[in-house]
């Protein structure tokens, strides 16, 4: 296959990506899922996948050649009621849950310690009354800020990270900004290191790519850079360790629908 007569979306800053592909033995893709194949939604449950990625996705884990695997900043049960069950591995929460084909479901759960800051996070975020929404996940506290004015959402977002940080090293949490919020998390914990994990699982030869928008996918991207390909989804302007860039989810889709032409 002469991958010059397939019209493949160009990967900006990879001019080369498709030769690449095609050329590799073994392949694994990860993506990100909000920003990534799902446009952003003020109702955060009404950001769906966009139509048709999931049967792209559905052709890919069913080629024989990829091994597909999904990450969000997401609950696992938030992630699996908008996409489906695909069957492939899923790393949510920012890398604190993991679930693994065969059903397998790890919890990384913070020390009762850490439950506690975590509990006052919840307080704290609800006593400063700054209009976001405050999220509780398994190992985390977020604030959503989107829908929000800009500026008031830099303020929301800043006060409340100034908060949580006052003491956050003390109980090995972190105040981590995300498009759309803030967060209090577990340190050390995020998709770097679960992708560490799935990478490990890997042959050390095949050629791996992840493609994520947010600054959050940055942990994944700066752990693939020896390993494979990365690709940020968004403006060109954001710094990133990805070598290639797609400018939002219909350039995703249209960059699953190269990746089934050639490596499926």
């Amino acid at each position: 296959m002469d991958v010059r007569d397939q019209n493949l979306i160009e990967i900006e800053g990879v001019p080369g990506f498709w030769e690449e592909l095609e050329g590799a033995g073994r392949t694994c893709l990860v993506l990100d899922y909000d920003g990534t194949i799902a446009p952003f939604q003020v109702d955060r449950m009404q950001a769906f996948p966009l139509e048709g990625v999931v049967d792209l996705l559905t052709h890919i884990r069913d080629g024989g050649t990829t091994y597909l695997a999904m990450m969000t900043g997401r609950p696992m049960k938030e992630l699996l009621y908008l996409l489906g069950d695909l069957g492939i591995p899923i790393s949510a929460s920012q890398g604190a849950e993991f679930r693994y084909p065969d059903g397998t479901w790890l919890t990384l759960l913070p020390t009762d310690r850490q439950e506690d800051r975590l509990r006052k996070g919840v307080e704290e975020a609800a006593a400063l009354d700054l209009g976001g929404k405050v999220e509780r996940k398994v190992a985390s506290v977020a604030m959503h800020t989107r829908g929000m004015d800009p500026d008031d959402a830099k303020r929301v977002e800043d006060e409340l990270c100034r908060t949580w940080d006052a003491d956050a090293d003390d109980y090995n949490l972190d105040c981590r900004h995300f498009i759309g919020g803030v967060e209090l998390r577990l340190k050390d914990v995020d998709k770097g290191t679960a992708l560490r994990t799935l990478l490990d699982e890997r042959p050390r030869d095949s050629f791996c790519v992840y493609v994520g928008d947010d600054h959050t996918d940055e942990d994944a991207l700066e752990v693939l850079k020896e390993r494979g390909t990365g690709i940020k989804v968004g403006s060109p302007d954001v710094p990133t360790y990805a070598a290639g860039r797609l400018k939002d989810p219909y350039a995703v889709r249209e960059f699953l629908k190269g990746w089934t032409k050639i490596a499926t």
